[in-house]
């Protein structure tokens, strides 16, 4: 049995950036899963493994390692079924894919970066329609955090504010959203916004 931690992946990860071998790095990614016995959760290995097989353009086995993170249900960054959702994409399985996004639309995530997965998704796929949703639901997310934490919330001055580390990372994902957002919108014919405003003065402030 193994100790994995995040470090360890992160390293083979990066040396897989350098080599280009995804495919040798997805199968020890699996093995790892099978043997670890502490650290980060197995459906995070999971996770990574299945990433490695989609890099490699193996869409059916990245699939099948997103689905067995979706089914171990042990902490993960992001929503395996958002990764899941992309691979069936590929396969040509849309009605499947189109059905994970529903469940994780239903299950109202706060994880910004959930709502960039999924937006980039179906972006990707020729909806801009729907990756305009999605980026605003994540946008708003962090708004919202954003009231919290100054006091503005429904909760009122300093009560229920998030953790800063929280804020601190929702804030990373903003301008990714709003990038996001803002090239769905060229494509839906739409002008600008108060977000695109928003995006603009996160640029000037960069």
């Amino acid at each position: 049995m193994t100790h994995v931690t995040e470090d360890d992946l992160d390293d083979l990860e990066f040396d897989t950036l350098r080599t280009g071998d995804h495919v040798t790095a997805a199968r020890r990614l699996g093995e790892l899963a099978e043997a670890r016995s502490g650290g980060v959760s197995r459906a995070n290995v999971l996770l990574r493994a299945g990433e490695q097989w989609q890099h490699a353009g193996d869409h059916r086995r990245a699939a099948d390692y997103y689905r067995r993170a979706v089914q171990d249900g042990g902490e993960t960054y992001g929503d395996p079924r958002a990764y899941l959702a992309d691979a069936l994409f590929e396969l040509k399985e849309a009605d499947e894919a189109r059905a994970l996004v529903a469940q994780i639309r239903a299950d109202a995530p706060r994880d910004p970066e959930v709502y960039r997965a999924v937006a980039e998704v179906l972006y990707a796929q020729g909806d801009a329609a729907g990756a305009h949703e999605w980026a605003t639901s994540g946008a708003d997310v962090i708004l919202a955090l954003r009231d919290r934490a100054v006091g503005t919330g429904v909760g009122g001055p300093g009560e229920g504010a998030p953790d800063p580390d929280e804020l601190a990372l929702a804030e990373d994902s903003l301008e990714a959203l709003l990038r996001l957002r803002y090239r769905a919108r060229v494509d839906l014919g739409r002008g600008e916004d108060d977000y695109d405003a928003l995006l603009d003065d996160l640029l000037k402030n960069a």
